[in-house]
């Protein structure tokens, strides 16, 4: 795809979730390669660029840093990481979170993102590891009552705010950090 940029080349940051997690997800080095995966760059295609980096700058003005982890994804890696989820997880379990029918991330077009810190650099947690799979979705914390649920659902509207205002919708599965470029 000529139209992949890496995102490090317009002062952005990131790094490829499948480089570093692929041993968890029950990848090996070479299968990611052969899929063509080849470092920890993150790529996307040149046409979102300029609202990434909006993006980012408006992030920056309330203390943050945009951090994509995950931006193209190629058809082959797509395929060998859902049969690996589906042998690990179900395939129930993976459907809720993999999209391969419309496989966005396929496009460029399509970005994980998370926070971090703009002073210490640290990704900034917008949900509670332990609260599991559930705990991926937009409104899992909009009825808790505690503060760090309260929290984390601040974050979440903070994040899908700035990405909507910036040309981007919530992909269809309704993750609170994968956004689809719309514009």
């Amino acid at each position: 795809m000529n139209d992949l940029v890496y995102i490090d080349e317009f002062g952005l940051l990131g790094s490829n979730f499948y480089w570093h997690r692929y041993d968890e997800k029950g990848l090996t080095e070479q299968e990611i390669k052969e899929a063509g995966l080849t470092s920890d760059r993150v790529q996307v295609h040149k046409e979102i660029i300029e609202a990434l980096i909006n993006v980012d700058k408006i992030f920056q003005q309330a203390g943050h840093r945009l951090y994509i982890k995950e931006g193209y994804r190629s058809k082959a890696l797509y395929e060998i990481v859902y049969r690996k989820r589906v042998e690990l997880f179900g395939k129930e379990d993976t459907d809720k979170v993999m999209n391969m029918r419309d496989m966005p991330h396929a496009t460029g077009r399509s970005v994980d993102v998370a926070l971090l810190d703009i002073h210490t650099g640290k990704e900034i947690p917008m949900r509670n590891k332990e609260d599991g799979t559930s705990a991926l979705f937009i409104d899992f914390y909009r009825d808790k009552t505690d503060e760090q649920s309260k929290h984390y659902q601040e974050l979440q509207n903070f994040v899908l705010d700035i990405m909507r205002k910036s040309g981007f919708e919530l992909g269809t599965k309704n993750e609170y950090f994968h956004f689809n470029y719309t514009q």
